[in-house]
């Protein structure tokens, strides 16, 4: 059984403002595993943790970070983030907006004490590569918003040495979750990435989305995910039980299943 991360997408967005220090604050105390935050460079090559590539009609990228600051105060930087993450302890999903951003992105979060809890995403697969290239060791993952099917997604992924692919098939379909099944999430992980889906706010499709048990799911609301994936999980390690008990001499693969479900679990 796969228990699915809860990644709070730009932070608990739904109640607080995106990308912001209420948001990434609440996202923790709500149960996420993990913040999803969107970054890029100032003219001084700050890195600045924001989605728009605008402000007032400017270039994030034509902006010194004081420039920044007098426009959207509080905003946060990525150096902050990373220490927020190693102190509450929490994982990161790193969205890199500016490709150009790439190489200094990738070298800030190579010198974090919690580099192995990082992922760093990008629509922009050459991003991914300059990521690779500048510390190889970083866990990357290629995020698509079109609709492709797995055997596309592995060469996808492979092309630009992606860990994982994040699926950002949200406005695709009525019921993305649909767009999926079990046989694509497998044949994902035999050819070795993670999969991380859309962020979803809807329950019932919540629901449909961690039964698929891809590793990752984004989400605005993640105190109602953290519920959901949790319920799931119990219900999956009540069923293997019963499967345990209705049997005189369970098989060994049976009860080492069933313990490593409880240890999910704890």
């Amino acid at each position: 059984m796969i228990r699915p991360l809860v990644v709070a997408h730009r932070g608990s967005s739904a109640r607080h403002a995106d990308n912001s220090w209420p948001a990434f604050e609440a996202a923790a105390s709500e149960g996420a595993d993990a913040i999803e935050c969107d970054v890029q460079a100032t003219r001084d090559r700050v890195i600045v943790v924001r989605h728009d590539l605008t402000i007032d009609d400017r270039l994030v990228a034509d902006l010194c970070f004081a420039e920044i600051e007098a426009r959207a105060p509080g905003t946060v930087v990525l150096a902050d983030l990373l220490a927020f993450a190693e102190s509450t302890p929490i994982d990161l999903l790193v969205e890199i907006k500016d490709p150009g951003a790439a190489e200094a992105v990738a070298q800030m979060i190579a010198a974090s004490a919690r580099r192995d809890r990082i992922v760093v995403g990008s629509f922009h697969g050459p991003a991914l590569a300059a990521v690779k290239a500048t510390a190889a060791g970083l866990r990357t993952s290629f995020m698509i918003g079109s609709v492709a099917g797995p055997e596309e997604l592995v060469r996808l992924a492979a092309a630009f040495r992606a860990d994982g692919v994040h699926l950002c098939w949200e406005t695709r379909a009525a019921r993305p979750h649909r767009l999926l099944d079990l046989t694509i999430i497998d044949r994902l992980r035999r050819a070795g990435l993670a999969i991380t889906l859309w962020h979803e706010e809807r329950e019932d499709e919540l629901r449909a989305m961690v039964a698929l048990e891809p590793d990752a799911i984004c989400t605005n609301t993640p105190a109602i995910l953290r519920r959901i994936v949790d319920a799931h999980c119990a219900s999956s390690a009540a069923g293997v039980e019963r499967d345990v008990a209705a049997r005189d001499d369970p098989p060994e693969q049976l009860v080492t299943a069933m313990q490593s479900t409880r240890e999910e679990n704890r």
